[in-house]
């Protein structure tokens, strides 16, 4: 009984210590391409920064043209993506979007590594492509130190993965943390100012089509 209450508290304590991350991670990415055609594609990201703070993940990509930002409420499980349209700032809610690849089984390696020193698990995710009807292999390190509810891939994960991939028909992008930065976070990185105009997926779908 002594035990499975202390496997229970260790349970608990690691969970809390994840959820209380608070700071900033910085990617790398690097882009393979199949398809020499898209070697200049200009909206791929480069870099990608997650600001981690309470119940808020806020990703921001950078690209040659541009920035576009994902706000993430882990609480209510809504999403927020900000892009510039014809230089003004538009917030397109996602709610319960469906993610096109389906995760179809997750792996756990007994193999280990340390990244920016964070001890990480290597997991193998295979996953189904819905729209191209294909499957693809992942292989991710991700640590329990950091809470997975923050990341905006790979939900089914036991952690927050610093080191991954992810693949389509003619590219893959591999994805490195370079650094972590445990800080205190100012509330209103998170904020969406209220000019800028908002929309559903559906409405902001409309639009485009006019």
């Amino acid at each position: 009984m002594k035990i499975f209450s202390l496997i229970i508290l260790s349970f608990f304590i690691t969970n809390f210590n994840a959820q209380n991350f608070e700071g900033e991670i910085f990617f790398k990415i690097n882009h393979d391409f199949k398809d020499s055609s898209l070697f200049n594609n200009r909206s791929l990201p480069n870099e990608m920064n997650y600001f981690i703070s309470g119940e808020y993940a806020k990703i921001v990509q950078s690209t040659i043209i541009g920035n576009q930002s994902l706000v993430k409420d882990t609480l209510s499980g809504q999403t927020m993506l900000l892009i510039n349209l014809m230089d003004e700032e538009v917030a397109i809610i996602l709610e319960n979007e469906k993610d096109t690849n389906e995760i179809i089984e997750i792996s756990y390696k007994q193999d280990f590594k340390t990244i920016l020193s964070y001890s990480c698990q290597k997991a193998i995710i295979n996953t189904y492509n819905k729209v191209t009807e294909k499957n693809s292999t992942s292989i991710i390190y991700f640590t329990n130190e950091i809470s997975n509810a923050y990341c905006n891939n790979f939900d089914q994960l036991k952690g927050f993965p610093l080191s991954y991939e992810i693949s389509s028909d003619n590219i893959t992008s591999t994805y490195s943390a370079k650094e972590i930065k445990s800080l205190k976070i100012n509330p209103q990185e998170f904020e969406i100012n209220k000019n800028t105009k908002t929309f559903t997926l559906k409405e902001f779908k409309k639009l485009m089509t006019q």
